[in-house]
């Protein structure tokens, strides 16, 4: 037979992410236990609030399955002397399982012969392993922030209060720190702040039901989420006949959702004074800190309604309704008397004021940065423009004053008060300076991604103005030795470099990063001295690839082993495209392939391994690139010069054969690179294979003739740069 299993962490108030963390983490952990433990059960359901984490199994079986294994002992031609007398190994063996040498049989491990012992280990009763596995899943629930409390050991996103256990009608009885498992939960901290017994296990929607009726918490939050959006969607069609429209921020809405057991939408009104401020501010600064919703007109300006999402709180008196209109005038009146201020300066006050704030120490102000932000976007702008990718008359003076005012707003009193509004506030004051083209979009853009998921920028002066902020503060962050390890991401660089990976994949910016990243370290060079700074190393093999950057930078300023640090930032932001694919579960050889035959640009990267996954997916013969480069390179490794190929001294009709081909697929790979035509150039490499095995099958390389096996060598080096025009295939499993 099979019964529901019910678990449920009590806690004091989760933040909002804990709860999204909790859902996960406790699915997942508990589902490895059961499997782990032999126990078979049909699904798993999750719910969250602010004060309870909950999981439910659905007919999960009342006994451990039975288990046949194999005990093994030690390898057969160590067990047995050569005359087939067991020696003391295979005695001892025998002996610790309290069984003679002759029950013991012989077992193939794949490493040879063992023997061993068949046992069969009988299946216990579900409600006797329970205990075990709950304890082990509180013991083993990560959240990103934790906490201890009182004299326990124990760290949990917040104090343990209650465990519920219940497998069908029996509660299953174990003890964490001091707290005992029961059948008891709790209600609604202000509706029902009291115990409650959990009746029988029926099923999930059953316990969400009870819990709704009896505790006044809606355990599932897609059901919290439900309710609020039905709420907003009434008020709008029957309350507001004037087309008023609730903003509906995803990422509010969420935080909402989960810092509530039952959602209660309430609707307030601010004075009409506050209107003239500049609707994103003033839309920015409804939702910011009290977590209120905005509302827009059906003209589309700011409507003085703001809805607010109490935790259950009925609000008879309207007593809830005015405390939150208190507090969100007392907000706006700030934003406004702030905003009032800002607009007696301007951008050029301003950028003296950015002369006294240190962007960090030892690498100057972010003054010092928006100079570099100017020449870093010409820099950037120049490749685009030599390579076709934007069109030569873009605008270069919009890019250097996008750089020159980009970080403006962060001295203006508005984000020193608000600092969430940063960028938002730079954009809507250029607009009111009247700053031309793109400039005002490109001040706002060059902050993103802010986060996972969000938007790209949407201009190309604020793509480029993104990325070279985004270069200027990964390479300073490297030189000032401020380099991410582990979970340790103080200046979120690693947000910053996905940032690079992306708007480069959106925009189309086909360009060599790894030029981009020297030339912004000879910036920072130029101005400061980092000759007592230690040694950078590498992070992997993709450092390789800045290594020509040695000289001009080591000239510019002495830095000791100044290429390493170009190529330790190059490999931190190709990491993120790695990263990337592992998020989404797909091959990550393909990209060691790629960036080992020295792929600089992330166009090129994402370009190719899409090629060669749609090759390896669709023919699976990925041997007939992978195994002629693999002899190539192991026949020419080690410290050997290479030069050209005289095709006097070929005299074999395999080498000639070889010669020729590679002559052809040279000139024609060459050009299909620049086209971007990388389908048929692995079709031009997997048919090279047989020349190149025709040629190792008939030809001994390493003659007797020094200058007849050099000029072999040659050819056969010249077929791995071949190879490498595209990738190195030997890295691919």
């Amino acid at each position: 037979m099979a019964k529901n299993l019910l678990f449920e962490i009590g806690t004091e108030e989760l933040p909002s992410s804990s709860i999204t963390e909790g859902i996960k983490n406790i699915k997942a952990l508990l589902e490895e236990s059961l499997k782990n433990n032999r126990l078979v059960f049909g699904s798993i359901q999750a719910g969250a609030t602010p004060r309870r984490i909950t999981v439910f199994v659905e007919n999960l079986e009342e006994q451990q399955k039975t288990q046949e294994k194999v005990l093994t002992g030690p390898p057969k031609n160590i067990a047995f002397d050569i005359n087939g007398v067991p020696t003391a190994a295979a005695s001892g063996f025998a002996k610790s399982l309290n069984i003679k040498v002759g029950q013991l049989v012989e077992v193939d491990t794949g490493k040879g012969i063992y023997l061993g012992y068949n046992v069969t280990e009988e299946g216990k009763k579900t409600k006797d392993v329970l205990p075990e596995i709950l304890k082990n899943i509180i013991l083993s629930l990560q959240f990103s922030k934790q906490m201890t409390w009182g004299d326990y050991t124990l760290k949990f996103s917040r104090p343990i209060r209650w465990i519920a256990a219940m497998f069908g009608d029996e509660t299953i009885d174990f003890k964490v720190e001091n707290i005992f498992s029961s059948d008891i939960t709790f209600g609604h901290r202000a509706l029902k702040n009291q115990p409650i017994k959990i009746p029988g296990q029926g099923s999930f929607e059953q316990y969400c039901d009870f819990l709704q009726q009896q505790a006044k918490v809606i355990l599932v939050p897609l059901r919290r989420r439900k309710m609020i959006l039905d709420a907003i969607n009434s008020l709008e069609s029957d309350n507001w006949t004037g087309g008023d429209k609730v903003i509906v921020d995803e990422g509010l809405l969420d935080e909402v959702v989960n810092l509530i057991e039952m959602p209660n939408v309430l609707v307030g009104t601010f004075p009409d004074e506050y209107l003239y401020i500049p609707k994103d501010i003033l839309i920015k600064a409804i939702q910011h800190h009290q977590r209120y919703f905005a509302v827009l007109k059906s003209d589309g300006r700011v409507s003085t309604n703001f809805i607010t999402v109490q935790n259950g709180t009925q609000d008879e008196s309207g007593a809830i309704v005015k405390g939150n209109e208190r507090v969100l005038k007392a907000r706006l009146s700030d934003a406004k008397f702030f905003y009032e201020q800002d607009r007696k300066s301007n951008f050029e006050a301003w950028i003296e004021k950015l002369k006294g704030v240190i962007f960090y120490s030892q690498i100057g102000s972010l003054y010092d940065k928006e100079i570099r932000l100017g020449r870093m976007c010409l820099k950037i702008s120049e490749i685009l423009k030599q390579k076709g990718i934007i069109d030569k008359d873009f605008p270069d003076k919009d890019l250097l004053r996008a750089g020159m005012i980009c970080k403006c707003d962060l001295v203006t009193d508005l984000v020193v008060e608000f600092p969430e509004l940063q960028g938002l506030v730079g954009k809507e004051y250029a607009k009111e300076k009247d700053e031309s083209r793109e400039i005002p979009d490109a001040v706002f853009e060059h902050y993103l991604p802010r986060f996972a998921g969000d938007i790209l920028p949407a201009t190309l002066t604020g793509a480029i103005l993104s990325l070279a902020d985004k270069f200027d503060t990964i390479s300073g962050m490297f030189l000032t030795g401020n380099i991410p390890s582990g979970s340790q991401d103080p200046f979120a660089l690693r947000r910053k470099a996905s940032g690079i990976v992306m708007t480069s994949l959106n925009k189309g910016f086909d360009f060599d990063i790894s030029e981009i990243i020297k030339f912004n370290l000879g910036l920072y060079l130029e101005s400061f001295d980092f000759k007592n700074k230690k040694e950078l190393k590498k992070t992997g093999a993709a450092a390789e690839t800045a290594r020509d950057a040695e000289a001009a930078i080591t000239a510019n300023a002495g830095i000791d082993k100044a290429a390493e640090t170009a190529g330790a930032v190059f490999d931190f932001i190709m990491a993120r495209y790695r990263f990337m694919l592992e998020k989404q579960g797909k091959k990550t050889d393909i990209f060691e392939a790629v960036v080992a035959a020295g792929c600089n640009s992330i166009i090129q990267l994402d370009l190719r391994y899409k090629a060669l996954e749609t090759y390896i997916t669709d023919s699976g013969d990925v041997l007939k690139l992978s195994e002629p480069l693999t002899r190539c390179k192991n026949i020419t490794k080690g410290g050997r010069k290479f030069g050209k190929v005289d095709e006097k001294l070929l005299k074999d009709e395999a080498e000639l054969i070889l010669y020729k081909a590679l002559v052809q697929k040279e000139k024609t790979i060459k050009s299909l690179v620049v086209s971007k035509r990388f389908d048929i150039v692995i079709a031009e490499l997997a048919g090279f294979a047989g020349s190149i095995n025709y040629f190792f099958e008939k030809v001994l390389v390493m003659d007797k003739d020094e200058a007849i096996k050099q000029n072999r060598l040659n050819l056969v080096k010249s077929c791995t740069e071949l190879y490498y025009l595209f990738a190195d295939f030997s890295k691919i499993l």
